[in-house]
Parts: structure tokens; C-alpha cells; sequence
């Protein structure tokens, strides 16, 4: 304020502080940030370079175990404080309802994992879905398939339309990445794509075993549309693709560049998908050593 002052007024810093009933001193205390405040500005750029670098879609909680990461301490408070100081508010996640129909699947299958405890390990189970996604030029469909156990997006196809060649193509990758996967659980609602006779071939090529949603009870395959919930408002934010090239590029950049490489799940203990899964292989290595 004195420095504004002094710059519209021409007088000196003496006479403005005279003026003012302040002591010089207090000036020039002032203009030097304390040690806290020091601090509190190499940890704010700390915290803004990983606020940027997730595309504002990291909290307080996800910002806090990277710092911590790196070796970092700071405060939940603090870092609450220096995030509202700075301006960075991420995007905000809406309440989570699932919209999983009945479907009209031809002989749907039992709920395998109604029966059982949610994996904690790859490869035990998968769950698949689909999606809309908008663009300038028309709705695109997104198949994903989802490692339970890791929350790793292990296949996934778009196209334009949503027949069963669309999901078989998403598992088809899914068996590419993961080619020991016979018995692993299959997990989706009763849609007809997932009921075909295509779909269910290449289950049995595979030795997967099918499960699906209890009738009326859209929570069963909860996983895959709280992911695709995420996915569309960390990237979409409520605009639309340009076109199915310019989906497929960005989905790409999201799914197997960020999402399972460097976004931290709070499921798996804020590791992100292959970080668990980097781990679990080397606990299984040390374990059959042993």
C-alpha cells in the first residue's frame, strides 16, 4: 500500500509513514516475506505444477499423497488453504447414480460376484460396459473393460455404433493385453451386446466365465459407470469430440497415457492402476519364492 501510494503521490516513504501515524520500520518489514510465507510460496508452486499437470482434475487428497511421493510434507489444512489462496479448484465430481437397465440379454447369466469378496488382485475379474459420447458430427459408443482387482482399463473400443462387434472388439484387446486370463470372472449388465452369440463365443474361446447383473439392481456393475462418470467429466466437462478421429486420439491420450499411468485411484490405496499392479507382481514373485 505505502509503495502505491508513494508512486501516485511523488512523496517520500518518510512522509507517507508520518502521514500514515506508522513507523518506517514497518514498511520495510512488510516488503520481507516471513520464513512460513517463504515456504508457503515454494509449496504453492509445488502443488499448482501438479494441480496443472493432472488438467485440474486432482482434489486436496490426491495432491496431498503426491507430495507426499516426493517426499513432501504438508497439512491437509495447508494445502486446502494454499489451493483456495491460489485459485485452483478442481472439477467436481456430481453424485454417483447408476443407470444400468434390466438389458435384454438372451439366458442371463448368474451374479458370480454377488457370491464372492470384490477382487484384491489382477486378473480375478473383469467388468465391461457402455457409454455415449458426444460429438459435433453425431453420439459415438465407448465399450471399456475394467480389471477389477486393479481398476486398470485393460481393453476398450468406440465406434459409431453400439451392435455387439463393438464390446467383442473391446475384449478382444483386453485378451491381447492380458493373455493368461483363462477363469478370470466377466462381468457386465444384461445388455443384448454382451448376450450375443458373438460375445459369448469368444468368453468360451477364452475359458472366461460369464457373470452378470442381478435383474433390477443397477449397483451390480457400479465400477464401469463410476468410470465412465469420471472419464466424461474430466474430459468432456460438458462439451463434445469434434469427430470419431478426434475421440479415439483423445481417448487414447486419457485412457492408456493418463488415466492408468498416472491417475491415482483412492480403491487401490492412491496408487494409480499400474503402480497396483507393478506391485502385485512383485509381491507374487516374492511370495512364490518363499
Amino acid at each position: 500500500m505505502i509503495l502505491h501510494l508513494k508512486t501516485q503521490s511523488g512523496a517520500s516513504i518518510r512522509q507517507i509513514c508520518l502521514a500514515l501515524g506508522l513507523p518506517r520500520s514497518s514498511h520495510y518489514h512488510a516488503a520481507t516475506a516471513t520464513p512460513a510465507q517463504q515456504d508457503d510460496t515454494r509449496l504453492g508452486s509445488l502443488i499448482e505444477a501438479i494441480f496443472k499437470r493432472h488438467r485440474c482434475r486432482y482434489g486436496y487428497r490426491r495432491i496431498w499423497q503426491e507430495l507426499a511421493d516426493h517426499g513432501q510434507s504438508c497439512a491437509p489444512a495447508r494445502l486446502r488453504r494454499i489451493l483456495k489462496q491460489r485459485g485452483l479448484r478442481a472439477i467436481q465430481p456430481k453424485n454417483f447414480r447408476p443407470k444400468t437397465s434390466d438389458g435384454r440379454a438372451d439366458r442371463p447369466c448368474a451374479n458370480l460376484l454377488a457370491r464372492e469378496t470384490l477382487p484384491q488382485l489382477p486378473d480375478q475379474a473383469w467388468a465391461g460396459d457402455i457409454t455415449f459420447i458426444p460429438t459435433t458430427t453425431g453420439w459415438l459408443y465407448l465399450a471399456v473393460v475394467i480389471d477389477l482387482g486393479s481398476r486398470r482399463i485393460v481393453g476398450w473400443s468406440l465406434d459409431t455404433h453400439m451392435r455387439a462387434d463393438l464390446v467383442v472388439h473391446a475384449l478382444k484387446q483386453a485378451l491381447q493385453s492380458r493373455p493368461k486370463s483363462s477363469g478370470v470372472i466377466f462381468h457386465s449388465d444384461r445388455g443384448s451386446q454382451y448376450g450375443s452369440r458373438a460375445f459369448r463365443a469368444l468368453l468360451d474361446k477364452a475359458s472366461l466365465r460369464q457373470s452378470m447383473s442381478r435383474r433390477a439392481n443397477p449397483y451390480d456393475n457400479a465400477w464401469t459407470e463410476s468410470f465412465m462418470g469420471t472419464l466424461k467429466r474430466e474430459m468432456l466437462q460438458g462439451g463434445r469430440f469434434d469427430d470419431l478421429a478426434d475421440a479415439k486420439l483423445e481417448l487414447f491420450d486419457y485412457i492408456d497415457g493418463y488415466y492408468n499411468n498416472h491417475r491415482k485411484h483412492s480403491a487401490i490405496g492412491y496408487l494409480t492402476p499400474n503402480q497396483f499392479e507393478t506391485n502385485a507382481a512383485i509381491q507374487s514373485q516374492l511370495n512364490s519364492s518363499n
